[in-house]
């Protein structure tokens, strides 16, 4: 049995819950019974207690000081995806510990820290919307029904599996192409990283200034060049310009298109990518 408090609930423990049906599916029980909680085998946002080798998960205690290496604390979403994402990748395409560690890093920084750092009042001052927001808004107009709150919460529960499971897609992408993104990195040309195939490459990059641009293939479009950061945008005087215009600009008859920001731009050929990559 799962058990996690009962009243209003919050996107920590309703994703936690979300993962946790990825292993198996027991019992969920909502309440802040100290001898419903005793019996659990999973606490989850409740109890005052962090103990993960008897299932204990709440961060609300003074007692409990974990955080990133950052310094976002950790809430109830974290510590369960650090205690039990690797075997929740497991169920994946990914074949070694190095790629599930590394999907579940990704997952980690793109979601559950944001969830963690909401929970933990780390943006209690700012209107931004966020995943936390917009779960937090699922609740019953009234907490003290608790009929219409356990049907708002068995949603929200399904909503953070799909918001989950494209994620989870989205960071075993990334680690199946990290051998194919690290080779391209030991061959940079001027500054320029190679690609021979369309890869999610976006997020690798930043973690690399010696990257400036990127040549990939688009399909039938050609070739795209992107910028990793702003300081390496291509020249203004490609910038909004498409067609005939950017031809004459460029001097490539294959130029198609140049984004407005600088940050991007696509053409016909590999050569010719290549040449506004160096430019």
């Amino acid at each position: 049995m799962i058990v996690t408090h009962s009243g209003r609930f919050h996107a920590d423990e309703v994703f936690a819950l979300a993962m946790l049906k990825r292993l198996d599916n027991r019992p969920v029980v909502r309440s802040r019974d100290p001898e419903v909680i005793r019996q659990a085998d999973l606490v989850l946002d409740v109890g005052a207690e962090y103990d993960p080798d008897r299932g204990r998960f709440d961060h609300h205690q003074n007692s409990f000081t974990l955080t990133r290496e950052d310094s976002t604390p950790y809430a109830t979403a974290g510590l369960i995806w650090l205690h039990f994402g690797e075997a929740i990748l497991k169920k994946t395409e990914l074949e070694t510990q190095d790629q599930r560690i590394y999907a579940r890093d990704w997952v980690d920084q793109k979601l559950i820290k944001d969830i963690d750092a909401v929970d933990n009042g780390v943006f209690a001052d700012s209107p931004r919307p966020s995943i936390s927001m917009v779960i937090g808004m699922m609740n019953a107009s009234s907490s003290d029904d608790e009929v219409l709150q356990t049907a708002a919460f068995e949603k929200a529960v399904a909503m953070a599996d799909d918001i989950l499971n494209n994620f989870i897609a989205a960071a075993v992408k990334e680690a199946v192409a990290l051998p194919a993104l690290l080779n391209a990195l030991a061959q940079l040309d001027e500054g320029v990283m190679v690609l021979d195939e369309a890869l999610p490459f976006k997020d690798f990059i930043r973690h690399y200034p010696q990257i400036r641009r990127v040549v990939y293939p688009k399909g039938e479009e050609g070739y795209g060049v992107y910028c990793n950061q702003a300081e390496n945008h291509l020249p203004e005087r490609f910038r909004g310009l498409r067609g005939d215009s950017l031809v004459a600009v460029s001097g490539f008859e294959d130029a198609i298109f140049c984004h407005k920001t600088g940050f991007m731009c696509v053409m016909g050929n590999f050569d010719s990518a290549m040449a506004m990559a160096k430019s």
